[in-house]
Order: structure tokens, then sequence, then C-alpha cells
């Protein structure tokens, strides 16, 4: 009872660290964007053992073991904040510094991991999909 309620705890921090990573992502600008990638990316190897500049490089097989752990609920929060780190790098116009694309097909990957392993159709996944092929081109 007392290692479920542990977990349950890591769950929910690691839930509240995307949320805060992805608000975070959102109150980036052209003056703190270095600043605020530095310190997003100190929060993702804290956790993930990636970089932003990880998922883009690692290759697939890679990437998937290293997610496969990883609880599904996190899994769909860290794919929001893929989404929103290519909508700010866009709008930054930081694209030399991060390939948009290759984040894209992370976050396309993550998608088709949780629907392999959830089992369950999910109309806001199918649309962070959509959008981050959009955003792939």
């Amino acid at each position: 009872m007392e290692q479920r309620d542990y977990l349950l705890r890591e769950i929910e921090k690691l839930n509240h660290l995307l949320l805060a990573l992805t608000s975070k992502v959102s109150g980036l600008n052209s003056v703190n964007f270095e600043m605020g990638t530095k310190q997003i990316n100190e929060d993702l190897i804290a956790q993930f053992g990636l970089t932003l500049n990880d998922f883009i490089n690692v290759n697939e097989t890679d990437f998937i073991e290293r997610i496969k752990n990883i609880e599904k609920t996190n899994i769909e929060l860290l794919v929001k904040l893929l989404s929103k780190i290519i909508e700010k790098i866009n709008e930054l116009k930081k694209e030399k510094e991060y390939s948009t694309c290759e984040l894209a097909s992370k976050g396309i990957m993550l998608i088709e991991f949780l629907d392999i392993e959830t089992e369950t159709f999910s109309i806001e996944r199918m649309n962070l999909k959509m959008k981050l092929l959009s955003g792939k081109s």
C-alpha cells in the first residue's frame, strides 16, 4: 500500500512538473528564450534523461525504450509540452536552434505509442497529432 501511494505521489509530481513546464514555455519570448529553454532542458534531463536536443537527435528505437516506462498520462502531457514548444519556436523564429520537424516527429511517435499502449481512441490525441503533422511541414 505504501509503495502504491509513493508511486502515485511520484506520478502526480511529474504531472505537476510537466504542467509547470508547459506554462513556462507559454511565457517565453525572444529575450528570455535561451534561459527558459536551458531551465526546461534541466528539468527534462532530471525527469526523463533527455534534453530538447536529445528529443531531436535520438533514434526511434532508443526513444521508445526511454519513454515506455513513463506513466501514460504523463506521456500525454509530454506531447502537449512538445507541441507548445514547437509553437513557441515557430513564433519566435528559433528553428535554427531546434528542429521543429524532429520535435513534431517525436510527438507523433509518443501519440502512436499511446494509441497502441492504451488501446483507446482519443479525439484530443488525434487533434494533437494533426497539429503536430501540420507543424512538420
